[in-house]
């Protein structure tokens, strides 16, 4: 609560300031007056990169004056993303949870801050992903398609998770499919049909604009740029796709190792997803790791709370190096390539473990303890 205030009261007195809703704000301003696009195709990747939906549903903040539609925007980003962190605190440990979610609050914070500042769409992602984590373990299917296509409205890097989790269960496949529809479907509430179909193929366009070669960012193959290391773009594409499959593989793999404990299940899958995102997408951003710390910080909350310090004490510093775009002058070396050599090193622990990373306590204490 107190984090948000302060960002808020930060952004009503200087709301222009260290912000990416210009772009959302525009957008929405355009798409209601039918008379611009959306989109910017002179420059790859340039501008507004989002489905309209992401207009649309910015409209309340846009409408408003930017003293006060900025910080409730704000708010309302940290409010999903505390809501996520709150449910699945809950399902780790119901008799503790008041403690994993203030453990875990309070390691994410630092991953969040650049985010909540520049009002970044990735705080409610990592809010509608945890939230999505909270009702598939409780097989609320419809609260949990709900969560995933918002979260693909606001960044359509989330249908990645969508389709992994449609594939881990299969009452969602219908729902999300016919949901996705019903949202694409939802914008020719707009008055003009051809602006609508209009704006479909230039998003379109710009996906594929987008993803052609540029500066690299921070996931795994502008690491490789970081060390001079140049693979080919087919190569690349190759490599995205064969990690794409890998990641299903090994959430079928949480899927059967962990039957009968639905929220480790569901867990376990959101969590291949945010680490997928991270390595793979080819537009990861340094800021884009708060969607990763989301779940590291409750591991980490989890585990102290248990009283497994010495895997939650590097879990919580794990966070902590998640936020290293706010440390100054060590930023600058370790832009780009840092964060996904982290990501790199998590997932070898988690996969050498046997995903023993992701139960509350080591499988050995556990067979001692019984």
């Amino acid at each position: 609560m107190l984090f948000g205030l302060i960002v808020g009261t930060l952004v009503a007195i200087q709301p222009d300031k260290r912000t990416v809703t210009t772009e959302y704000r525009q957008a929405s301003e355009k798409w209601w007056g039918a008379s611009e696009s959306l989109y910017d195709l002179r420059i790859a990747g340039a501008g507004y990169l989002y489905l309209p939906q992401a207009a649309i549903l910015y409209t309340p903040y846009q409408v408003l004056p930017k003293r006060v539609g900025e910080p409730l925007w704000r708010l309302t980003c940290l409010a999903l993303l505390a809501a996520g962190l709150w449910r699945v605190a809950g399902l780790m440990d119901p008799e503790r949870q008041s403690s994993v979610f203030l453990g875990a609050t309070l390691m994410v914070i630092p991953a969040a801050l650049s985010s909540a500042r520049n009002g970044q769409v990735n705080l409610p992602l990592a809010g509608l992903l945890l939230l999505s984590v909270a009702d598939l373990s409780k097989c609320r299917w419809n609260l949990a398609t709900l969560w995933l296509l918002l979260s693909i409205m606001l960044k359509p890097i989330a249908l990645a998770p969508a389709l992994l989790a449609a594939a881990c269960y299969a009452p969602l496949r219908l729902r999300l499919i016919g949901g996705f529809l019903l949202c694409l479907a939802a914008a020719f509430i707009h008055p003009s049909t051809e602006y609508v179909v209009r704006e479909y193929h230039r998003f379109w366009m710009n996906c594929l604009l987008a993803g052609q070669p540029g500066n690299p960012y921070s996931e795994f193959f502008g690491m490789l740029w970081m060390a001079h290391l140049h693979p080919h773009q087919p190569v690349i594409t190759a490599l995205r796709a064969l990690a794409a499959g890998a990641t299903l593989f090994l959430s079928l793999q949480v899927m059967k190792r962990f039957r009968g404990q639905p929220s480790l299940q569901a867990f376990g899958v959101m969590f291949l997803a945010a680490l997928f995102l991270m390595l793979f997408n080819p537009r990861t951003e340094e800021n884009s790791y708060v969607i990763l710390a989301g779940f590291t910080a409750l591991l980490a909350a989890r585990d102290l709370v248990l009283k497994e310090n010495r895997r939650g004490i590097w879990l919580a510093v794990f966070c902590l190096f998640l936020a290293v775009e706010n440390f100054g002058p060590i930023y600058q070396l370790t832009r780009i390539w840092f964060k996904p050599l982290l990501t790199v090193g998590l997932v070898t622990v988690l996969l050498s473990g046997r995903f023993k990373l992701l139960q509350p306590r080591p499988v050995s204490e556990t067979a001692r303890g019984a």
